[in-house]
């Protein structure tokens, strides 16, 4: 008997135990084989490997079926793991080497033409019968497939719609270039590596023992609950303490392709999911044969169904947390920028303590996202050859994850100074109190009673008032103050006519907002959070079960919502307690409309005594005033270019003319319908 000079894993067996079992197979069945069965094998045949004679196959199984449970090692690979798993007798091995070789092999593809001549190139179930007989003298009857345990744990497929016997086996070619010891990630999928974002130390810890119920097989699917950067975060983490490389895709990828299940197994891959679930729906994720571990990332709504399922909800960072994380995401940043740009003329400098208090005491945000901005925040400093300031941070957060906003909602980057917005004292008031809600909203239960002890930090707002009072441009100051990002939700885009979608975009919208702690403004709301009827035919039933599920689901929202309207008489009541402000605008008063027009004019103002003219008898908001001061300084504009039509505009522009003015106020109240005062029509005739 001669030694194995090879050193032995399952793929190499299994090459050769194919080659071998095929040039014995033709030999009985062919009058004479092709010449690309003596070509099967390579350079290791079988007898050579097992360290028996060449053709003494009863030697060469004995030995493979002494060979099997050793393979089961770290020597034998995924494949050794799969055999052992499976507890595969000689045939089944075989028939799952050829149907894996199958993949790889021109050669076998042409010696399995010359076995099944017009049946393809992949062996069907009856040619794994006869291989089965002939060389093993065991049935593999092709009725026994459907329910083998191969076909069961989606390592081998069946296809065909014809009679059981013409079907053909087949793997994915992934899946069998996986067991032959090629670990690279599956296609449609990316490995997911831990970052230095910071989690929440409460998390961490729970992570931690999430790690040791997931090696004690007590729980098999872990269900992460919340912004999708902090679950990925979280399940790269959860990965490192198991030791298995975390592999990203999306759940309907991981559905859809059931070899991903033994691929992960035997891989030792920790298969991470994400999946967006609207109110109402159902995942269910099966329960593969060959058990994996795996981890699902998704939002606050939908159910998950699946094998020794654990939820975890992720907490927000506290403060301090924040505190810590923009310290050290800034600090990691500005090293690594000023390295990069040791050429360059402006210096990165470190944040200071001022900064990061800034920037965490303002937004609510999580780990990844900070690292992120962080980031962004240098990037543009260094850009500009200025130090990291807050006016960094309001320019980046501004247009950060719009993205993923888009569909549903717009981005707002109009930066709203305190003069710009005119108010009536008390409603300046308010306007301030609730300025300081926002501000303090995350630790405004401190020292609370205990029904208290925990509020939702989210602010809910309703501006009503006539068109153009000043609704809107509140929500935009109050974002400036903040120095958040603004999103102006397009409602349109929201409601849908196919039942429950309206409730799963408005889901989405809340879930990413709460992510980006974005402040969402919802003009003329009445269309979401108007009246209920009393439910007499079946749109009203759905338009009441929205506006329910807005109800419950606003009032669970950690960020900013600003609502407006033009009458709080359309908002049903049911909302009055569930706002934490209604913020009713009026009419300018004459001192208002004065400050209105100085504020629009600015240096180009034609002079006080037109100002105070036109603010005491001209009773229009200040939606209004805008439009008729664009309106006289484009016909200003106009009149310049008719004189001097390559004219440009050089240094401070000219006041603007009073009588162009007057002109554009007149245009005003006949678009309105309405009879201009007598006064502002006198004035006409003398300026």
């Amino acid at each position: 008997m001669h030694q194995p000079t090879t050193p032995l894993s399952a793929i190499t067996v299994s090459r050769a135990f194919v080659a071998a079992g095929l040039q014995r197979f033709a030999r009985q069945h062919l009058p004479q084989p092709a010449p690309v069965f003596g070509l099967l094998g390579g350079a290791a045949p079988l007898g050579t490997l097992l360290g028996t004679a060449e053709g003494d196959w009863p030697a060469q199984c004995a030995a493979l079926a002494r060979l099997a449970p050793k393979l089961g090692g770290p020597l034998g690979g995924p494949l050794g793991r799969l055999l052992a798993d499976l507890q595969l007798q000689l045939p089944e091995w075989f028939a799952l080497a050829l149907v894996g070789e199958t993949e790889a092999d021109h050669l076998l593809n042409l010696a399995l033409v010359d076995l099944q001549s017009a049946q393809g190139t992949r062996p069907t179930l009856h040619l794994l019968a006869a291989l089965s007989e002939t060389l093993f003298g065991a049935e593999l009857r092709p009725l026994a497939w459907p329910n083998h345990r191969l076909v069961r744990a989606a390592v081998l497929q069946l296809d065909g719609s014809g009679p059981l016997p013409a079907a053909t086996a087949q793997m994915a070619p992934a899946l069998w270039a996986l067991l032959c010891g090629d670990t690279s990630a599956w296609p449609a999928t990316q490995p997911l590596r831990s970052t230095a974002a910071a989690l929440p130390a409460a998390l961490q810890q729970r992570l931690g023992e999430v790690a040791t119920l997931v090696q004690a097989g007590a729980v098999r699917t872990v269900v992460l609950r919340g912004a999708r950067a902090a679950g990925l975060a979280a399940a790269a983490r959860l990965a490192d303490a198991l030791r298995r490389p975390a592999l990203q895709m999306a759940a309907a990828h991981w559905l859809a392709q059931p070899a991903l299940a033994p691929a992960c197994r035997y891989a030792g891959w920790l298969p991470v999911l994400t999946l967006d679930l609207g109110p109402g729906e159902r995942e269910a994720l099966g329960d593969p044969a060959l058990p994996v571990p795996m981890v699902l990332v998704t939002g606050a709504s939908g159910a998950i169904d699946g094998p020794g399922l654990l939820e975890i909800d992720i907490p927000p960072l506290s403060a301090t947390e924040r505190l810590a994380a923009w310290q050290a995401a800034l600090a990691s940043t500005t090293a690594s920028t000023t390295t990069s740009a040791a050429t360059s003329t402006a210096t990165a400098t470190p944040p200071d303590q001022a900064l990061a208090l800034a920037l965490a005491g303002q937004a609510l945000l999580d780990g990844p996202t900070i690292q992120e901005l962080a980031e962004r925040i240098q990037l543009l400093a260094h850009s500009q050859g200025q130090p990291p300031g807050a006016h960094h941070l309001r320019q980046v957060r501004a247009v950060h994850g719009s993205e993923r906003l888009r569909q549903l909602a717009q981005p707002v980057v109009t930066e709203v100074s305190a003069s710009a917005l005119v108010l009536p004292a008390p409603l300046q008031q308010q306007f301030d109190a609730l300025l300081a809600r926002c501000r303090t909203r995350e630790w405004l239960g401190n020292g609370l009673g205990a029904s208290l002890a925990e509020p939702t930090p989210g602010v809910r707002a309703l501006f009503c008032g006539d068109s153009g009072a000043g609704k809107t441009l509140a929500a935009h100051r109050l974002a400036s103050a903040l120095g958040g990002p603004l999103f102006r939700v397009d409602l349109s885009a929201v409601m849908n006519k196919y039942i429950g979608e309206s409730e799963k975009n408005l889901g989405r919208l809340l879930d990413e907002a709460a992510a980006l702690d974005a402040i969402l403004l919802l003009d003329e709301a009445d269309a979401l959070f108007g009246k209920r009827g009393e439910g007499k035919d079946t749109g009203e039933r759905f338009a009441n079960m929205l506006t329910n599920f807005l109800l419950t689901r606003i009032e669970r929202h950690p960020g900013i919502v600003l609502l407006t309207s033009n009458s709080r008489n359309r908002i049903d009541s049911a909302f009055t307690r569930r706002f934490d402000a209604i913020l009713e605008f009026p009419l300018p008063g004459a001192a208002e409309r004065l400050r209105l027009w100085q504020s629009h004019l600015g240096a180009r103002s034609p002079g006080d005594a037109l100002l105070q003219l036109v603010a005491g008898y001209c009773d229009l908001p200040g939606g209004h005033i805008r439009n008729a001061v664009l309106q006289a300084a484009a016909m200003d504009a106009a009149a310049t270019l008719a004189q001097q039509p390559d004219a440009r505009p050089q240094g401070p522009a000219a006041a603007l003319s009073a009588e162009r003015l007057v002109a554009s106020l007149l245009e005003e109240y006949r678009k309105l319908g309405r009879t201009p005062p007598s006064q502002l029509l006198h004035a006409r005739g003398t300026v």
